[in-house]
């Protein structure tokens, strides 16, 4: 699976929701989730846990530099009964490789055709912005960045507001 992402620090909140919610057509979902990275030698690996108890592995890999960018994915989804298993396994990764870190956010969540749009409120960093333009087969990366672009450019989002980086990174820079 691939995307095109965008990420960005949020200086209006109230103001990108409400853009949001008008390119979307309706209102977000809200999402609760608190991922734990793993040290990995390529790419990122994390659980992503849901308040329903239910988690997702991801493993992904994508370039740190500010703008739209290549993201590629795999996800291995755990149902609320499986959430034993994604607990054991969380163990049992944490034990072989070691945890980085944890992110804990509430997600808005916007479609907007092909695109997910994020509104992220971190715990101890703050409110920013994703987009992610899940690519079709046929699409190129470069169709994806024109859509990533246009997006950011009507939700206000400035490039200087841009991050080149994922958000346990910046908790860690943050010590």
């Amino acid at each position: 699976m691939r995307n095109v992402e965008i990420k960005a620090k949020i200086t209006n909140l109230e103001n990108i929701c409400k853009v949001a919610e008008q390119l979307s057509g309706g209102p977000p979902t809200i999402i609760k989730q608190d991922d734990v990275f793993y040290r990995v030698n390529n790419g990122r690996l994390k659980m992503r846990y849901y308040a329903d108890e239910s988690a997702t592995l991801v493993r992904y890999e994508r370039s740190d530099q500010e703008g739209p960018k290549l993201a590629d994915y795999d996800l291995l989804h755990f149902s609320v009964t499986d959430s034993e298993k994604a607990k054991l396994l969380d163990k049992m990764l944490t034990q072989c490789m070691g945890a980085r870190g944890r992110v804990i956010k509430e997600r808005k969540l916007y479609m907007v055709d092909q695109t997910r749009v994020h509104i992220d409120s971190v715990q101890d960093l703050g409110d920013f912005m994703e987009l992610e333009v899940v690519l079709r087969p046929e699409q190129t990366v470069e169709e994806g960045q024109v859509i990533a672009k246009d997006l950011q450019t009507k939700l206000g989002v400035k490039n200087e507001d841009l991050i080149d980086c994922a958000y346990v990174d910046l908790l860690e820079k943050k010590g």
